[in-house]
């Protein structure tokens, strides 16, 4: 959902790097005045291989340009990139799987507003649900080994983050 955003305050990142290290993303979410989610995009990495020692010294800079509170990340994949930055998070297992949920319910629920975000749009084309053993759980996985959805991912995770309440609380509880 394209909308106007509020100004980026308080957020959060994530990033994803593809296991082939070709493609990383990086996206950031805040909570708006109308407790709505915005999502924006950083520029993609590409490369063959990314060399992650530059792209985590850029990701540091960008983190601390606008006030980063947290960052998400896949410990499997994204480790090389999060040694670069303060405040992390892994974001695996149930966790994933509960963020996964999140994401789709408020995107269907129109609780997500993004802007500069088509790469998570195309990605999602090429995202499929893997059903979990617990009936009616998932995780967004690629549909398609060849397709790398970093940009699907990296949102997933900052969305979670965004939306998680207890990360919400006032200073000083």
């Amino acid at each position: 959902q394209v909308n106007e955003l509020a100004p980026m305050k308080r957020p959060f990142m994530a990033d994803s790097m593809d296991p082939d290290g070709t493609r990383a993303s990086a996206a950031f979410a805040w909570r708006q005045p109308d407790e709505t989610i915005a999502l924006r995009m950083w520029d993609e990495a590409v490369g063959d291989p990314i060399d992650t020692d530059i792209l985590g010294r850029d990701l540091r800079k960008l983190a601390l340009s606008k006030g980063v509170v947290m960052t998400g990340f896949d410990p499997m994949t994204d480790k090389a990139l999060a040694r670069y930055l303060t405040k992390t998070k892994p974001i695996s297992g149930q966790e994933y799987v509960n963020a996964s949920a999140r994401f789709v319910t408020a995107v269907e629920a129109g609780r997500i507003r993004w802007h500069d975000a088509d790469a998570v749009t195309a990605d999602l084309v090429f995202t499929a649900r893997k059903e979990k053993d617990a009936p009616g759980t998932f995780e967004a996985v690629r549909a398609d080994d060849s397709r790398p959805i970093t940009a699907a991912l990296a949102a997933i995770r900052a969305v979670w983050l965004a939306s998680e309440i207890t990360l919400r609380l006032p200073t000083g509880f």
